[in-house]
């Protein structure tokens, strides 16, 4: 199970960081970039799975493989946004965490154009 590894790997990270806080503040922040590092090593193979699983059902559908390649890209724009925000707040620059997060839903909104515009084609195919 993935989430046990994950939660034993954020724990640790958490009272590593806890410590570090309190003697050696300025390693603080490395230690919560390296927890949240480990987190992300744990969990690629899952994501690979699920990845493969979805594009096996484009491929069943017929859709255009574009469209997944962007809905992944987005998916990775969102976790990456949110990551590095969560990053700002521990860190306890909420300010610049709050316009990472408005950055991130503009890029993301930019994104979903292309797929939109494939969704638009696609039902007036239908029609």
């Amino acid at each position: 199970m993935q989430i046990v590894k994950v939660i034993g790997v954020g724990l640790i990270g958490a009272l590593v960081a806890g410590l570090l806080r309190q003697e050696k503040s300025e390693l603080y922040i490395f230690a919560i970039i390296a927890g949240g590092a480990l987190i992300l090593i744990v969990i690629l193979s899952s994501l690979t799975e699920v990845i493969a699983q979805f594009g096996m059902l484009v491929g069943r559908s017929g859709i255009d493989e574009s469209l997944f390649a962007g809905v992944l890209k987005i998916i990775g724009v969102g976790y990456i946004t949110e990551y590095a925000s969560a990053l700002c707040n521990d860190y306890g620059v909420s300010s610049i965490a709050n316009k990472m997060q408005l950055a991130g839903k503009v890029a993301i909104f930019f994104m979903t154009l292309p797929v939109l515009a494939n969704l638009v084609e696609v039902i007036s195919s239908m029609l």
